[in-house]
């Protein structure tokens, strides 16, 4: 227990592909029978001057999320704020008409307040009414002050100014050849957008290149310069993350949601943090 007062920064890690990206960006990692807490092992290790302890659920959603926060608060007593780190369904465009973003396969969003929500919205709190539309209803808790101070930073700085091709680099350096094209760029010839009318064929565990018709799709060229990218130079998106224990793969809810909560992109763990520990939320798309 004395070894764990060392972290400040709690890491979750909603699967375990996600834990092993994290893993690869540690500068320095720790023996790990020296990062346990109740006969349970976690990964612990240093980012610049961050002492960082990663948890990964054992179970989706937001309850799953919640329970590991709270045993890494217990476990790990110094922890003063939480990241909750891992991939989304993002929203491929948002914004005003005629200044509109682009969000493309491979880039990121950071929470961020955005309109009546602080960073994260649990859109499926509130009330079923009338012809099955559910009436929104309720609050998550906002990105705290001091974080929030950190992401606008960021922000102002610019965030085309990271390391994130140098990061991606490493990371690639850590691992055997057959492993590095895990974290390779996915490039615009694996992003294609199917039309948000396309009714697809085979279910969620299906891939749609084998069941469904690809030329109701749009290229990644088709979506105009706002959709170009540098090689591994991802853009840096700032605004609400929608957060539920509900899978999200319905194109016109996704773009409902968008527009009524200003929200762009979907996942299943944020909401459950935020109710009880300060984090921010960054997710890649």
């Amino acid at each position: 227990m004395t070894k764990n007062n060392r972290f400040t920064m709690g890491w979750i890690s909603p699967l375990p592909l996600e834990k092993e990206a994290a893993r690869l960006v540690l500068d320095e990692e720790y023996p790990q029978e020296d990062v346990r807490y109740q006969g349970a092992f976690y990964l612990g290790g240093r980012i610049g001057k961050h002492e960082v302890v990663v948890g990964v659920q054992r179970k989706t959603g937001l309850s799953g999320a919640a329970i590991l926060a709270e045993k890494m608060h217990a476990g790990f007593p110094n922890i003063k704020y939480f990241l909750v780190v891992g991939i989304a369904g993002g929203v491929p465009c948002y914004g005003p008409a005629g200044a509109a973003s682009e969000i493309v396969l491979g880039d990121v969003v950071v929470s961020s307040p955005r309109g009546n929500h602080g960073g994260v919205v649990q859109y499926d709190r509130g009330a079923w009414e009338g012809q099955g539309r559910l009436n929104f209803r309720g609050h998550t808790n906002g990105v705290p002050g001091d974080l929030m101070a950190a992401v606008n930073n960021f922000r102002a700085e610019g965030w085309s100014h990271t390391n994130i091709p140098e990061v991606l680099k490493q990371m690639r350096l850590k691992l055997d050849e057959k492993r590095r094209h895990q974290y390779d760029d996915p490039g615009p010839s694996r992003d294609r957008l199917f039309e948000d009318s396309y009714k697809h064929r085979g279910t969620e565990f299906d891939d749609c290149k084998e069941c469904c018709d690809a030329d109701h799709t749009i290229s990644h060229s088709d979506r105009g310069e706002g959709a170009s990218r540098l090689l591994d130079e991802p853009f840096v998106h700032f605004s609400n993350i929608a957060s539920s224990n509900q899978l999200q793969i319905s194109a016109v809810k996704r773009n409902r949601i968008q527009k009524e909560h200003e929200a762009i992109c979907f996942e299943m763990e944020a909401a459950g943090v935020l109710e009880e520990y300060p984090c921010v939320v960054v997710r890649g798309i």
